[in-house]
């Protein structure tokens, strides 16, 4: 059995550091993140126990953001939703879900997320191939 043994420093180097938890509105943010070599847009939304999840900025029906029309919101904290304004989807903000719309059954893309210390970290080295769908 062979172990590879990993250097703190390189771990973090792909962490990227997005917010902390306490500054995440309740309507959610936004954030930008490396996908292999592209710059794309991740969502960041607060569950009602304090974690966190996020998701590339994308419906599945199409590769469209969920915010593309007004009004230029996606997640309805009140409702529990994210809402993709273009298409009428609607997905759980817990798992990314599609419970409703085009792409009933689908998920949103996960993007791995940490928390540390209550500041929320991306991992830009999982957050797989941009020809991953």
């Amino acid at each position: 059995m062979r172990f590879v043994v990993l250097d703190p420093r390189s771990y973090h180097a792909c962490m990227k550091r997005i917010t902390t938890v306490d500054e995440i509105p309740e309507s959610g943010m936004k954030f930008a993140y490396n996908e292999g070599p592209l710059d794309e847009e991740g969502i960041l939304v607060r569950m009602p126990d304090g974690s966190v999840r996020a998701y590339k900025n994308q419906c599945r029906h199409l590769p469209m953001r969920l915010d593309d029309r007004a009004p230029s919101e996606f997640f309805d904290a009140a409702k529990g939703q994210l809402t993709c304004n273009s298409h009428g989807a609607v997905f759980r903000p817990d798992d990314g879900l599609c419970t409703n719309g085009p792409c009933k059954g689908s998920h949103l893309k996960v993007l791995p997320v940490t928390v540390e210390d209550g500041v929320v970290f991306v991992d830009e080295s999982a957050t797989s191939s941009f020809f991953d769908v």
